[in-house]
């Protein structure tokens, strides 16, 4: 099997594992050793500043003709496929050179042997929905930009967004592994509906990123995609480490602490 896991950058990539790609994104002037360029070929590269790491969704796409298997990652994102443990929610590394084992591809067929795609686990919200969520951190307006281009653009869909909306657990990130025909698929309908947004004006920077960890979660619940759950690997440093542990154990075992402390905050905060 043909394999190239997309890492998008605007940087270096410490010793990158073998079948991945650095891929420059939206950066056109930038070289470097070993990696490609968004800009190339059929591009959206020039809009980075509001797909973000959609860009390179977008050229890989359009592009890469050869490959059976595709994924996408993030320079300080990736998705631990090498015999990922059944427990572990995320963990962090100083350095991708420093969890390659983890990023192995040697039996990634394997793993998506009776599945449709790969994305990390689930995030569960304390308190919110998608829906809330969104629009506490996005805006009400931005919520409903979306559902008007899903309404107008995948119609069939609309049902399966607000049941996927009113939910407490989503895949977050853009984070994704996939037989190239099932990327493309989703890639086709993902843009169709994030291009309707951007007709229609008005859009804010980073924005189609946002809905877009949104979208997947409706495009894999409507077509029934079989998803393989792995944990999500952050590159950082040892106070990122504490930092994730601590918020997944609160999370996982605590959610009436972290609604304690989200009241804390609005009331000193007001």
């Amino acid at each position: 099997m043909t394999i190239k896991i997309y890492i998008a950058t605007q940087r270096p990539i410490d010793r990158p594992p073998k079948n991945y790609v650095p891929l420059i994104v939206g950066k056109p002037e930038l070289s470097i050793e070993g990696a490609l360029n968004d800009s190339t070929g059929d591009s959206i590269s020039a809009r980075n500043k509001f797909y973000c790491e959609l860009t390179g969704h977008y050229w890989i796409w359009k592009n890469d003709r050869c490959s059976e298997i595709v994924g996408l990652c993030q320079y300080r994102r990736f998705l631990w496929i090498d015999e990922p443990p059944r427990r572990l929610c995320s963990q962090s590394f100083r350095s991708a050179g420093e969890c390659r084992e983890h990023l192995s591809t040697a039996r990634l067929t394997r793993l998506l042997d009776g599945y449709d795609i790969i994305l990390p686990r689930r995030y569960a919200f304390s308190r919110d929905t998608i829906e809330t969520q969104f629009v506490r951190a996005h805006g009400r307006e931005n919520f409903y930009r979306m559902v008007g281009a899903l309404e107008r653009r995948q119609p069939e869909c609309l049902s399966t967004a607000r049941k996927v909306f009113g939910r407490r657990t989503e895949h977050l990130a853009n984070l994704l592994i996939a037989r190239k025909p099932t990327f493309d698929k989703y890639s086709e309908w993902l843009f169709d509906v994030l291009f309707d947004v951007e007709r229609r004006g008005g859009l804010e920077a980073r924005m189609p990123g946002y809905m877009s960890e949104r979208l997947l979660n409706v495009y894999v619940e409507h077509f029934r995609l079989r998803v393989r759950e792995v944990p999500l690997i952050f590159i950082g440093d040892e106070k990122d480490s504490a930092r994730i542990d601590l918020r997944y154990i609160k999370r996982r075992y605590l959610p009436e602490l972290l609604t304690l402390e989200e009241s804390f905050r609005r009331k000193f905060k007001g």
